[in-house]
């Protein structure tokens, strides 16, 4: 199954509403999209806010891109992984 990198710009929030924003993910993953796999995501915090880069398995972009409109995140950015690089 093809697996996408999705860059979520959320802006100034707290660590409590990251957690809700993705139990609720989770909610309506299982709920409306069970065949995709959230695998995990990286918070990263600058000036500007939080954003994540979050790391899933689905059969296409577009349900990479329903998946977030259903539960309320944005997609800024989603790019299909091409290949992964692991230290030796």
């Amino acid at each position: 199954m093809p697996r996408f990198l999705i860059q979520r710009v959320l802006g100034d929030i707290t660590d409590e509403q990251i957690d809700a924003a993705a139990d609720h993910s989770t909610r309506v993953r299982e709920d409306r999209f069970p065949e995709m796999e959230w695998e995990y995501s990286q918070v990263v915090r600058t000036g500007d806010g939080v954003t994540a880069y979050c790391v899933y398995a689905a059969p296409t972009e577009q349900q990479i891109r329903d998946h977030a409109a259903a539960a309320g995140l944005p997609a800024d950015a989603v790019y299909e992984i091409e290949r992964e690089l692991v230290p030796m």
